[in-house]
């Protein structure tokens, strides 16, 4: 089976077997195989592809799946962030209305800031409990099986490791057994008032019962863009490798909820990359490696779906 993400006993700065990916193993064999950095939705993966896809997922902790979400589906994401925008057109501070936890948009970007204006958001966390397209796409069979094949994590099944199912497939009931853990949406409202995010690793933030079951079955973490993002409109980025460092735990979770200043002194900055999506790629990652992003500067709205997957035993 493919284990390149599986999450056992992170260290707290020490660098875990399954924060590595079976590094040492996929270090070796690089040398002179083909690794692939993406891959498009609408084919599936041959053996060659696969090993291709999975050992640039073990080295640099991502890999980028083009058209995974169909148009409709973000179509039918758009309205429903539209819906919950439009709740919130009034709130001035961070509040839980229903089960959904709306985050604004501070000057500073901090949650217990007050808004910039009146309804103007940062964050949604947990649309999937009042809205039936983000609740979909936590089941989504193409997210879910990426999540299996590519990035290693289990399904209650046998046969994540498979290179003969496509994205597209069918995959057995049980593959309900891999657990979405978080889902959100995060807005970059355009010129310069939505702020960044500062690097971290989301294996941080996993509560005890989800992060047991990550380093027992594997964790894998999926962006999903419903616009256009990219560096000019403070597109999501990673920094390639920095999964098999070690948790930084003491360095960034206290200071995330802060200002959105990157700094350079705890991560490797050497292979930052900001993948250009449309609206549909996502782009999977590696639960403890280190991301962030940079202010809108531009004129355009930029909202990206996260999902936080655990795996299930057999």
């Amino acid at each position: 089976r493919c284990r390149a993400a599986r999450c056992r006993r992170f260290g707290r700065g020490r660098i875990s077997r399954a924060a590595r990916g079976y590094a040492a193993a996929d270090e070796a064999s690089t040398a002179d195989e083909a690794l692939s950095s993406e891959t498009p939705r609408a084919r599936g993966w041959d053996e060659h592809e696969l090993g291709a896809l999975r050992r640039h997922y073990a080295r640099e902790g991502w890999v980028v799946v083009r058209r995974l979400v169909t148009p409709d589906e973000v179509d039918a994401l758009h309205a429903a962030t539209d819906a919950l925008q439009a709740e919130a057109s009034a709130f001035t501070r961070s509040r839980r209305e229903r089960g959904v936890y709306f985050e604004v948009q501070s000057a500073s970007g901090r949650k217990g800031d007050p808004a910039v204006a009146p309804g103007v958001l940062r964050k949604i966390t947990s649309p999937s409990k009042r809205s039936r397209a983000f609740a979909s796409l936590t089941m989504n069979a193409n997210v879910r099986a990426v999540c299996a094949q590519l990035c290693g994590v289990s399904d209650g099944t046998a046969e994540e490791g498979s290179a003969a199912r496509s994205p597209g497939s069918s995959r057995s009931s049980s593959s309900s057994s891999m657990r979405c853990v978080v889902d959100q949406v995060n807005l970059k409202q355009p010129l310069g008032a939505g702020t960044g995010f500062p690097w971290h690793q989301d294996v941080s933030f996993l509560k005890p019962d989800a992060r047991a079951a990550c380093e027992a079955h594997g964790g894998c973490n999926a962006v999903v863009a419903m616009d256009r993002s990219h560096e000019g409109n403070g597109g999501f980025v990673v920094l390639g490798g920095t999964h098999r460092l070690g948790e930084k735990f003491s360095q960034t979770r206290d200071a995330y909820d802060g200002a959105a200043g990157f700094s350079g002194d705890v991560f490797d900055l050497s292979r930052r990359f900001c993948p250009r999506l449309a609206p549909g790629d996502a782009i999977f990652f590696h639960p403890a490696l280190a991301h962030g992003s940079g202010t809108n500067h531009s004129p355009e709205r930029r909202r990206i779906a996260t999902l936080w997957f655990v795996g299930a035993g057999e």
